[in-house]
């Protein structure tokens, strides 16, 4: 790939609803992703969870060929493997209050040097690198 630029950024699913849904500051995020000016990466489980808000928010038939296309992009689907759970735990057991997801967002951004994007202003960690999407 030919990557101008060596951001990378871990995606958290509401990210790409509303990206679906016309959000400009998604869009920009998603668009740098898909025209390789920058890294994507959401977690496989994830997806399961942006599913169904699509099929909440467009019906089924439309939300299997966006998560079709997703599959297809260049976002890369990474799954949980022993070293990200192992990162995970470790995380998690820092932060107790913390969700699971987040800490898997969180090693996933160490892990690959990444900015992770998410709605969620909760979220917060002093050593990565968090761009907040509003919900508008």
């Amino acid at each position: 790939m030919g990557m101008a630029s060596s951001q990378a950024y871990i995606i958290d699913p509401t990210v790409l609803l509303l990206y679906f849904i016309g959000n400009e500051d998604a869009k920009m995020i998603v668009e740098s992703i898909m025209d390789e000016h920058a890294y994507g990466y959401i977690l496989e489980p994830m997806l399961a969870e942006l599913f169904q808000k699509m099929v909440e928010h467009f019906g089924y038939t439309v939300a299997s060929s966006r998560l079709e296309a997703i599959k297809n992009s260049n976002i890369r689907l990474i799954n949980i493997d022993f070293e990200l759970i192992r990162d995970a735990g470790r995380i998690k057991t820092s932060n107790p209050s913390m969700p699971m997801v987040y800490a898997y967002m969180i090693a996933l951004a160490k892990k690959f040097n990444a900015t992770i994007v998410t709605t969620d202003t909760r979220l917060k960690v002093s050593n990565i690198n968090i761009k907040y999407i509003n919900l508008e």
